[in-house]
């Protein structure tokens, strides 16, 4: 009998021990309201890691909150804004995909392609992030013909495709300098053909007119630069054409 009643003493203590420690855990558990003022002050104060933390407690430890879309956008918005683009890319993109009713989709959308944006390199370097930067300022203008945001993001393909068609011309050219020409010429092509409404376009048609002359191929070399001068707006590169159609001439004897 004795027994009996210490063992259940003990019970009784361990039941009150999981009671209390339960207690001290609703306890330490905020309101959804709260985290979100909290975070929302601290993205306010751009105290941004702080703000990462209020947001991820809010979407993890209340999935049902009608705030939850709201911290999940803030959430990216944080990391964005302390230009850590790549876990703001992911949470952005997570907001797309698990809250696809929100009014925050379209501007995560755009934010997406604005992270990859903003990691651009160098024109003489890798440009994956640029062409990443590109598939998802289109597909945004192709979700969100009407969004506020549709003249920036075409603005925003533009400079894309300026880079873009800069790395091949810069490709070009190094083929060329190690006398490379037909590998030269397919790149130049290349930007003819895949970038016509950039300013790199009336360079190619120089430089190609520049691997004619390597060639020896004058005939050629003079029918894109006559090329360039009647058609490009380009008076430092115009005056340099026409200094190399000077050159060929004294070359031809004219």
């Amino acid at each position: 009998m004795r027994r009996a009643q210490w063992q259940a003493a003990l019970i009784a203590v361990a039941m009150v021990a999981v009671v209390g420690c339960a207690s001290k855990q609703a306890l330490t558990l905020k309101a959804d309201e709260t985290y979100f003022a909290e975070g929302k002050k601290a993205l306010e104060k751009k105290r941004y890691l702080e703000a990462v933390e209020k947001f991820q407690q809010l979407v993890a430890s209340y999935p049902g909150s009608t705030l939850v879309a709201d911290a999940q956008y803030l959430l990216a918005e944080a990391y964005f804004r302390n230009a850590d683009y790549v876990n703001a890319v992911f949470e952005y993109q997570r907001l797309v995909d698990s809250y696809p009713s929100s009014e925050w989709v379209d501007e995560s959308q755009f934010q997406i392609a604005e992270s990859y944006y903003r990691q651009r390199r160098r024109p003489e370097l890798d440009q994956k992030e640029t062409n990443d930067a590109l598939v998802h300022f289109r597909l945004f203008l192709d979700d969100n013909p009407a969004s506020p945001l549709v003249e920036q993001a075409r603005q925003r393909i533009d400079e894309c495709r300026g880079l873009l068609a800069h790395k091949l011309f810069l490709s070009g050219r190094l083929y060329q300098r190690q006398a490379h020409l037909d590998a030269a010429t397919t790149l130049y092509q290349k930007l003819l053909q895949d970038f016509p409404d950039t300013s790199w376009y009336w360079e190619a048609v120089a430089a190609l007119g520049e691997v004619a002359a390597d060639k020896k191929d004058l005939l050629q070399a003079r029918s894109r630069w006559e090329e360039v001068l009647r058609e490009s707006h380009d008076e430092k590169l115009k005056a340099r054409v026409q200094k190399q159609l000077a050159q060929i001439g004294t070359a031809a004897g004219e």
